[in-house]
């Protein structure tokens, strides 16, 4: 079986970065938001991780169209010196061009997650569309849409006017329930979030986002146990989605089901590992303060345990 060596003192770099790191940010941040640019052609109706490969192509695209320019930049000067001397062998003499593809990738990536609106649309628009997911009520697609652009512009208050008027036009309308629910979770809202959750739910047992949605409600509500539950049937119904993962190890540790929030967390990771995800940097975090707390309890056979579980050699 393959080994995957997990570094602490990588994660703790994550927290406090080393200043070698600040010297690429003009040219991350460069190429970070030219890539943002490109992903807001990214449909949101599709798959995870359809999404998550089109965001990391626009991410290659433009380091190597950023190396690329460098290197015309450098040609440039040869050619300029050529002609001045009149030397045609100057061009590319003793000169290695080299393009590292994923050069800064996971900076990059780091930084279009925290920085790019459309990113962030794209990853948070998981759901999957069923047979009652739209509304075939004109009227009901209107408000919907009236809805979302609230919701964009984070004017959760006018959202919820509109959200409601398309759930009565059609109260089977199991996306207008969804959005429903976060504009009331964005609003602070917990219970009648998490009732517009159910209610999707009910209309629609399939849906991912509000099961999701639901755990993030109950744990705002400091209902660890709950939310921690509501996990692990997300994880029952979609086993191959590290979201479940990574929700689930947060609320069973937070529970106070340290082995069982750890093991969750470490699946996660290497999951989105293996996905390269954006998230990737959350589970890592998780994890370095999952150590950290462990450590200074004196129980660091339990992540020394879920570690070799997970077939992941750990290094201090």
């Amino acid at each position: 079986m393959k080994s995957n060596r997990f570094s602490i003192l990588v994660l703790l770099m994550l927290i406090f970065p080393i200043a070698a790191i600040a010297q690429d940010d003009d040219s991350i941040k460069s190429i970070g938001d030219k890539a943002c640019e490109c992903t807001k052609e990214i449909s949101t109706d599709q798959v995870r991780d359809s999404i998550v490969n089109k965001i990391n192509s626009c991410i290659t695209t433009y380091i190597f169209e950023n190396q690329m320019t460098k290197v015309l930049a450098q040609t440039g000067e040869l050619v300029e010196e050529a002609l001045s001397t009149k030397n045609d062998t100057v061009v590319g003499e003793g000169k290695t061009i080299t393009i590292i593809a994923d050069k800064n990738f996971d900076e990059i990536q780091q930084y279009m997650f925290e920085n790019c609106a459309a990113v962030k649309l794209l990853m948070f628009s998981n759901n999957v569309k069923s047979k009652k997911s739209m509304s075939k009520n004109k009227k009901a697609l209107e408000y919907y849409q009236e809805g979302q652009n609230y919701l964009a512009q984070e004017n959760y208050d006018m959202a919820i006017v509109s959200f409601n008027k398309a759930i009565k036009k059609d109260s089977e309308f199991a996306f207008a329930w969804d959005n429903l629910g976060i504009s009331y979770r964005k609003r602070g809202n917990y219970k009648e979030a998490i009732k517009c959750y159910q209610k999707s739910l009910e209309v629609d047992p399939t849906g991912k986002l509000p099961l999701q949605n639901l755990g993030i409600a109950y744990e705002y509500l400091k209902e660890y146990k709950k939310s921690a539950e509501i996990y692990d049937k997300y994880i029952m119904q979609y086993p191959n989605d590290p979201e479940g993962y990574y929700g689930a190890g947060r609320m069973y540790y937070y529970a106070g089901n340290y082995a069982k929030g750890i093991d969750n967390a470490f699946k996660a990771y290497l999951m989105y590992k293996e996905m390269q995800s954006p998230y990737i940097s959350d589970a890592q975090n998780v994890i370095s303060v999952f150590y950290k707390d462990l450590k200074e309890k004196d129980k660091l056979d339990i992540f020394t345990e879920a570690a070799k579980n997970n077939n992941i050699q750990i290094n201090e």
